[in-house]
């Protein structure tokens, strides 16, 4: 076995080539990492963002009608939820609400319907914001909530349930009785 000169020493050294190719190999799980990490997180923001939508479009639209029936409600969910396009709307979940405040403020469910879901329970009570307890007044409320699962990588997020909810004054009537 021959023993290596300095100079050959230095020569092997001071070669660069394929010193890129080795960084190259090195950042590229890192990468693919960074970039799937970042699509996961830009497609739930674009989901939440659509349920988002879906909650409010709905309380605007509902609070619009004088008097919903069935067929009514029925029409406006279906068309809310029509939102959430191109993702699954059998994730979709929206409770359809009118809340009405007793002479103390304390707000209870008038009536509620369900897309997807369970309705809240009629009297049962429910906490609403400083701005929205006026002793008799009622509102309605949305709450919608989505089962998010990523389509690319699940193992960074994991599956998440995403909610939002808006209460809304009617705008054609004091109240917007059920006559379903």
């Amino acid at each position: 076995m021959k023993r290596m000169t300095l100079s050959a020493l230095r020569r092997w050294r001071s070669d660069e080539r394929g010193v890129a190719a080795v960084e190259f190999a090195l950042i590229v799980p890192i990468l693919i990492v960074v970039y799937l990490f970042g699509f996961a997180v830009a497609e739930a923001s674009s989901v939440y963002r659509k349920m988002s939508d879906t909650t409010v479009e709905l309380a605007n639209v509902t609070s619009q009608y004088t008097t919903m029936s069935a067929n009514d409600v029925s029409n406006v969910m279906n068309a809310s939820a029509q939102i959430m396009t191109p993702y699954k709307t059998s994730n979709l979940t929206i409770v359809l609400s009118e809340v009405t405040n007793d002479a103390s403020g304390n707000a209870t469910v008038t009536w509620s319907k369900t897309y997807n879901g369970t309705a809240l329970a009629t009297g049962a009570a429910v906490t609403a914001p400083a701005g929205f307890k006026t002793p008799g007044a009622s509102y309605i409320l949305v709450q919608t909530s989505y089962a998010y699962t990523p389509t690319l990588g699940t193992g960074f997020l994991g599956s998440m349930t995403m909610t939002d909810q808006i209460f809304q004054a009617p705008r054609q009537s004091n109240t917007i009785p059920y006559t379903g």
